[in-house]
């Protein structure tokens, strides 16, 4: 009895492990693997990252950690903070032109984006003078709001390259399955 359920402990595990294994490549670069969208993505040794994602995030990530610890030691004005944000997170406006073809404008675009979007959170979170959990719901309504229209504008250019591939299956190797196809 205990070796049956050791058996199915195993299975359910490995079915877990190759489950991950198939998806772990989309949590980082999710663009399918094909000539349109390698500008899309940054390889770093074998693994690829999603440009967007890991510059966007980890710059947004970096400005808000080190304003807050800026501005716990000394307190100054967060206005230039809140301008330079919006300023910065009108890169977004770029994606409206071919600019951002060339990988090295996209990579500055996403940095800006990231930077400014950071500058955006903290400063709501540091002069909006309400409850902590409020400040996270709010946050995160501004997080939304500063996402959604990138997000709509490259769901549907995806919609349109995708739609308009002349190889319409790309077969993905790092997907467990066989047969997995990139639409």
């Amino acid at each position: 009895m205990k070796k049956e359920k050791k058996e199915k402990i195993r299975i359910i595990l490995a079915d877990i492990y190759q489950g991950f294994k198939s998806v772990a490549p989309m949590i980082i670069s999710h663009h399918p693997p094909c000539e349109t969208y390698k500008n899309h993505t940054i390889n770093i040794g074998r693994l690829k990252f999603c440009i967007g994602c890991f510059i966007g995030y980890s710059s947004a990530v970096l400005t808000i950690t080190l304003t807050k610890i800026l501005y716990d030691r000394s307190s100054f004005n967060l206005i230039p903070i809140l301008i330079f944000g919006i300023i910065f997170s009108l890169a977004q406006l770029l994606s409206l032109t071919s600019l951002p073809e060339k990988k090295s404008i996209k990579i500055i675009q996403k940095l800006l984006i990231g930077t400014g979007s950071g500058f955006i959170i903290i400063f709501l979170y540091l002069t909006i003078n309400i409850p902590e959990i409020f400040k996270l719901v709010l946050i995160y309504i501004a997080i939304s709001i500063l996402v959604l229209p990138i997000g709509i504008l490259h769901y549907r250019t995806s919609l349109k390259t995708c739609e308009n591939c002349t190889i319409k299956k790309i077969p993905v190797v790092v997907w467990s399955n066989p047969r997995a196809s990139c639409r």
